[in-house]
């Protein structure tokens, strides 16, 4: 493609693939191949390549429906920061998104909140990601399903059809569902750490309980993404030895309004992923 910026942002394939991962692991994300083919396939993924040969710098969109994009795998290699390729790189996507009348919506960090702000995205959900370890053990409180209603229940909760998403998810690890099937919990393998979320459900200690055997399940490290509104869940988090790692801020900037229905998210899929 066309250079299409002053920076020179181009369109990636997943002939840059390797390139790709290599910046998100250089960064110490947690992403696998399989989340970087995701956005390949299913959205469009800009780079700045400092040298024919060296990818530089990359976002990507993620459409999900008919008028949410999700902007996420913004990254810049240590020894080319401070070029504005970043904030470049942002911009472009945004451009893409709002030529699509789609609402731009991403979780952001404390430093790139204020980058953000000053584009125009206002804040929304306070999320804490909490990190500690599966503890490998046999579980027989679990259910697993594939079942669409899992998916149902996901994509009402968020507001947006991201089926895809989903559908990947369920491969990489069998969706848990609570006994009445009310709680819903995706998990996904990653480069560093489990990922649990989405989870989705509408009580409270349900949810907590259907984490909780998930927790006694997994193996290794654990990444759990959760909403701060849900103060027991993260007590309880606290009790099995989980420390927080960084806060995340949900921002968007366009109209859409999230529905009401009787389905809450409670720990979202990622900030990659939303």
């Amino acid at each position: 493609m066309a250079p299409t910026d002053a920076f020179n942002i181009v369109q990636l394939s997943e002939n840059d693939m390797d390139q790709a991962c290599l910046l998100s692991t250089q960064a110490g994300w947690n992403q696998t191949e399989q989340d970087w083919e995701l956005f390949f396939r299913h959205g469009v993924v800009f780079g700045v390549f400092a040298t024919p040969e060296q990818l530089a710098a990359s976002a990507a969109v993620i459409p999900y429906g008919d008028d949410i994009a999700w902007i996420s795998m913004v990254l810049t290699k240590a020894e080319w920061r401070g070029r504005g390729y970043g904030t470049g790189l942002l911009k472009h996507c945004l451009q893409w998104t709002e030529a699509r009348n789609h609402t731009a919506f991403l979780d952001a960090t404390p430093a790139g909140e204020p980058i953000y702000r000053a584009l125009g995205f206002v804040p929304s959900l306070k999320i804490t990601r909490w990190q500690g370890s599966g503890k490998g053990l046999a579980s027989e409180t679990l259910s697993q399903t594939a079942s669409h209603n899992a998916k149902t229940q996901a994509n009402l909760a968020f507001g947006a059809d991201r089926s895809f998403v989903l559908e990947n998810f369920n491969k990489r690890y069998p969706v848990v569902t609570s006994a009445n099937a009310s709680t819903t919990c995706f998990v996904r393998d990653g480069r560093l750490a489990w990922q649990i979320g989405p989870v989705i459900g509408h009580d409270e200690a349900e949810a907590l309980e259907c984490i909780e055997a998930l927790i006694k399940q997994l193996s290794g490290a654990v990444f759990i993404d959760l909403l701060d509104d849900y103060a027991s869940i993260a007590q309880r988090l606290v009790q099995l030895g989980f420390t927080k790692q960084r806060p995340f801020l949900r921002m968007q900037k366009g109209s859409h309004q999230l529905q009401q229905t009787q389905y809450q998210t409670l720990a979202i899929a990622g900030p990659e992923f939303g």
